[in-house]
């Protein structure tokens, strides 16, 4: 398919790769610059799917193709899916980015066989957390990139360019991407032999790698709930039926959690 780049509105190409047509501002946390030499490695490599999904939406000539009923109705379910793996996946980041008495990075005692006392990470608590994570991002990641939404398409791209980066880091934990960009653990590999530290500095505190990722499924959020907000007149729609967090108000939360 042929693209003619310049007949695209500023929230085309710029913010699938997490850049800005207008302010020149890149995203909070990175991700690929919105750069024209950077589109042929992306549509070539393990984005190849959401990148498609994203110009799927448009014709040859750049504009947004008009939608059948049946599609629409397609979309506001999905909508609504995107809205309930992003709650999932904030709730799986919760408890990754606790800290206190609660904390799951808190060293516990263990007692082996031989009555042998040592302290160390609880990895079992800590894998059953890191799974929850992985299994709500790829939800997300399945349910986002279906999305006609650009904005909800733009945090999907992002998060999925997220985990590339930190792919080296990723591997020292047991966790391996796939070409549908999702996420895979190796529960033995995890369990023991995984550098714990590579996995806390991965998953824990602000600026870490979920934290990143989840700051990016808020805005998804946020997209999807102000979409469905137009569609049914209300305000801002969560998965219960209540008003949303605004992205600002989730960040600010993780903030107060770290």
């Amino acid at each position: 398919m042929s693209l003619t780049v310049n007949s695209f509105g500023s929230n085309s190409i710029y913010s699938l790769f997490g850049g800005s047509s207008s302010s020149g501002v890149s995203s909070m946390f990175g991700g690929l610059e919105g750069s024209l030499s950077n589109l042929a490695q992306i549509k070539s490599g393990s984005y190849g799917k959401l990148v498609k999904s994203y110009y799927s939406k448009y014709d040859s000539e750049g504009n947004l193709k008009s939608d059948t009923s049946s599609k629409s109705k397609a979309e506001n379910s999905n909508l609504s899916e995107i809205r309930n793996d992003t709650a999932d996946l904030s709730k799986a980041t919760d408890k990754l980015l606790t800290k206190g008495k609660n904390s799951i990075w808190n060293e516990v005692e263990t007692t082996d066989e031989n009555g042998n006392t040592t302290k160390g990470y609880d990895r079992d608590a800590i894998y059953d957390s890191v799974k929850s994570f992985v299994d709500s991002y790829n939800d997300l990641i399945d349910s986002g990139q279906k999305s006609s939404n650009t904005g909800i398409l733009t945090q999907v791209a992002a998060m999925a360019t997220t985990s590339a980066k930190a792919a080296q880091t990723l591997g020292k934990a047991g966790i391996t991407i796939d070409s549908n960009n999702h996420l895979n653990v190796d529960e033995d590999f995890f369990k023991n032999k995984a550098n714990m530290t590579y996995v806390k500095d991965l998953f824990n505190g602000t600026g870490s790698y979920a934290y990143q990722v989840a700051t990016k499924s808020s805005m998804a959020n946020s997209y999807a709930s102000n979409e469905l907000a137009n569609i049914t007149g209300r305000k801002s729609y969560t998965n219960t039926g209540d008003y949303s967090l605004s992205a600002d108000d989730m960040i600010s939360k993780f903030n107060t959690t770290t």
